[in-house]
């Protein structure tokens, strides 16, 4: 029996109530997609008697076009879905139901699974782990608002009304979050806290995992509050920019690093900083998302504060930040492992941190005062711009396992850049509605 196989017979034999298994995996727009699969032929799949083939646009289609897709090939490929089976677990909304991500891999490709997002953080886990001996803890902010039949704020009596108040969570939104709450514990999913955030919107915080766990259960968890709030006829959108007036969504990421003297922090952390611009192309992946390059979000000047929400990244501990670049948008394990690399760039290069820890509002401060703090380049204001740093960064190149990961990955946003920017707002915010 294959090793894939007996860890599936286990889970079933552990939970003998399962029908479909989700066969699941996350394109390069940040879009969750899935094959409902029956657990006989999964049992098929992890034996590897069967494979599970995917379309061509399995991760090459922009929100902007689909389901039509912009390929940079000139015939169809063959991509497959490999689960990974130790990644199961119950859908703790859905009775009958688990889930299990999966890589993606195109059989014709130089290297094996070279355009898989997941892969990529493969390696970056494994770089960090073996040559510096230090082990990562991640977690997830998961901001969102809920919207009703016609895509308005829903406005009940009890309605969210501002940071950490209980107003909003007295009533039928507290009996919908603790529903969530519960689905989550039944799919192994700790949290750390909920409350409100700002006026009609709701975080939900994960506990820390390791990578790989921290972002299964962040997809779990996103689903989990999409489906429970759709049967209750509400939309729960996680979308940078659900309303034309409202609050902004993040997705805020918070990475710790264990502490062996070899790891230096400031160099870590001054290799995210030095590619912050090619970074956000991962974080804040579409063209609404730059709405949040402002304070209280992603802030707008590329700096650091211990506990500065106005900045990009929010230090919280020598070796524990939040960052704060990141949306509903991107695909959490590509936007992960280019943190990751960033910050061994910063390692391997021994970069030094030319930014101070800034605890003061930077728009505040004058000119002279953040070039003190190091703070002299602006975040990026639009997909395009953040883009153009992208292309003009030789080291990421140099991280990716292959050129083949990048270039497609860029040709898709760019295809977002180019048609987005044709559509009005109201036109484009009820697209993004349809994706998160």
């Amino acid at each position: 029996m294959s090793f894939d196989e007996e860890k599936l017979k286990e889970f079933l034999q552990a939970n003998d109530s399962i029908k479909f298994i989700r066969l699941q995996w996350i394109d390069f727009s940040g879009v969750l997609r899935a094959r409902f699969v029956p657990v006989a032929r999964c049992l098929r799949i992890a034996s590897g008697s069967e494979d599970v083939r995917l379309a061509q646009n399995s991760m090459l289609i922009p929100i902007s076009t689909a389901p039509r897709i912009f390929s940079l090939s000139d015939y169809h490929e063959t991509w497959y879905l490999r689960p990974d089976w130790s990644s199961l677990r119950l859908c703790g909304f859905k009775a009958g139901h688990a889930a299990v991500m999966s890589f993606v891999d195109q059989k014709d490709a130089e290297t094996r699974f070279d355009k898989c997002p997941r892969m990529l953080l493969v390696q970056a886990v494994e770089q960090l782990e073996q040559k510096w001996g230090t082990k990562v803890l991640v977690g997830f902010e998961i901001e969102f608002v809920l919207l009703d039949e016609s895509n308005n704020v829903v406005k009940p009596m009890d309605r969210l009304n501002g940071y950490s108040r209980t107003a909003g969570l007295r009533a039928e939104t507290l009996d919908l979050v603790e529903e969530i709450v519960d689905a989550l514990e039944k799919s192994s999913i700790n949290i750390h806290h909920f409350h409100a955030e700002v006026q009609d919107q709701l975080e939900i915080a994960l506990a820390p995992e390791s990578p790989f766990e921290a972002i299964d259960s962040l997809v779990m968890a996103q689903e989990a509050i999409r489906t429970i709030c759709v049967r209750r006829n509400i939309k729960a959108t996680m979308t940078p920019k659900p309303t034309l007036a409202g609050p902004s969504n993040g997705l805020h990421l918070h990475l710790s690093l264990s502490k062996p003297e070899e790891v230096a922090a400031n160099d870590f952390l001054a290799g995210v900083l030095s590619h912050m611009g090619s970074l956000c192309a991962f974080g804040m992946a579409n063209y609404d998302s730059y709405v949040r390059s402002a304070g209280d979000a992603a802030g707008a000047w590329v700096g650091f504060g211990t506990d500065n929400r106005d900045l990009p990244v929010r230090k919280i501990g020598d070796c524990h930040w939040e960052f704060r670049m990141m949306d509903s948008t991107a695909n959490p394990y590509l936007f992960v492992a280019v943190v990751l690399l960033a910050g061994l760039d910063g390692l391997k290069k021994e970069t030094e941190l030319a930014w101070k820890d800034c605890k003061f509002f930077p728009h505040l401060m004058d000119n002279e005062w953040r070039i003190e703090y190091g703070m002299d380049k602006r975040m990026p204001g639009t997909l395009k711009e953040t883009l153009n740093h992208l292309k003009g960064d030789a080291a990421v190149k140099t991280w990716m396992m292959a050129e083949d990961l990048l270039k497609w990955y860029v040709s898709v946003k760019d295809k977002e850049v180019e048609e987005f920017e044709k559509i009005p707002d109201e036109q484009r915010r009820l697209r993004f509605l349809e994706y998160f």
